[in-house]
């Protein structure tokens, strides 16, 4: 994103899966170019287009401006196999009043395409982040609100996205705008987090381990109720029980050979933050609760999945993991 302060290209790729980068990388774009949308930009489907149709319309001179703006959103010309000696040559030899933005899900980087959009243009990869990358990202961003976290609302923060495999950085901006808009002061507290910021569903089964890990049994089986109001949550309810339970026996596997929990960030390819937690966590569990959860889960999820048992299964594995 800061390489896109310097000369502006003619060829543009953005490709990568996380959507916020592709976007505020376009839009940066278009602003260093100071386009008039009206006149001078052209926004089409490459997924909808013929290869030809794509070229012309990169190739075309400008019309009504002065310049010809495209952007080429969803396009599949970069995949493995993506070949054309025509757009190669439209490329390289961009007319000095033309510029072009390709988006997409995913290239080839083996392919002659990209190689040359590497060399002629600019290529941005926006890949999803996962929650132990997250730190720069929220540093940068609290620092373009004016805010800052206090020690206890980063911890809180990240162990509410700490069970994502990956994160969408759209909605951690959308909330963290909201907490920023309600948060008087420069500092952000834990419980200015837990009134404004709304979870997303993956990230609202952290209550439950939560409610299991502070032994809150009413309030741990009134979680478990809650999420599987719909039987089609359950799945997702045994997973996370089963995440938890596992990333515990580790955490005490790795503790047992000598390492600190301040040193399981590694070994648990997790958060820092997280990983300390769930290692000082996870000396209030006994092996043998932990490996007797594991199977009573599989046991649940099996009968669950065949209508031989209902959810009154997890409810007593939910009381046995609180009241251990």
């Amino acid at each position: 994103m800061r390489a896109l302060d310097d000369d502006v290209k003619h060829v543009y790729l953005l490709v990568g899966t996380e959507k916020f980068f592709i976007d505020k990388a376009r839009e940066k774009i278009l602003s260093r170019l100071n386009v008039d949308r009206q006149t001078e930009l052209t926004i089409i489907d490459g997924g909808k287009l013929q290869l030809s149709e794509v070229i012309s319309t990169i190739d075309s001179s400008p019309f009504f401006g002065t310049r010809n703006v495209v952007v080429i959103k969803n396009t599949t010309i970069f995949g493995a196999d993506g070949k054309s000696e025509r757009l190669e040559n439209v490329l390289r030899d961009m007319q000095p009043t033309n510029y072009v933005i390709f988006t997409a899900n995913a290239a080839d980087k083996r392919r002659r395409l990209y190689k040359l959009i590497g060399k002629v243009g600019a290529v941005l990869e926006a890949d999803p982040l996962r929650p132990w990358e997250i730190d720069s990202w929220l540093n940068e961003k609290l620092s373009s609100l004016g805010k800052r976290m206090s020690r206890d609302a980063r911890l809180h923060f990240n162990e509410r996205i700490g069970i994502l495999q990956e994160i969408s950085l759209w909605y951690l901006s959308n909330e963290l705008d909201k907490v920023a808009l309600n948060v008087t002061g420069n500092e952000i507290t834990a419980a200015d987090l837990r009134r404004n910021m709304a979870a997303p569903p993956e990230v609202s089964n952290f209550a439950l381990p939560e409610a299991l890990d502070e032994r809150k049994t009413p309030k741990a089986v009134y979680l478990l109720r809650t999420q599987l109001r719909d039987a089609n949550k359950a799945p997702l309810v045994i997973a996370t029980l089963v995440y938890h339970v596992r990333q515990l026996l580790r955490a005490k596997f790795f503790m047992a050979q000598g390492v600190s929990p301040q040193q399981l960030g590694n070994p648990l390819e997790l958060n820092p933050y997280i990983a300390r937690k769930v290692g000082e966590t996870s000396r209030g569990y006994s092996v043998q609760i932990l490996e007797e959860a594991f199977i009573d889960l599989a046991d649940a999820d099996f009968k669950l999945k065949t209508g031989r048992a209902g959810v009154e299964l997890l409810e007593k594995i939910v009381v046995k993991l609180c009241e251990r």
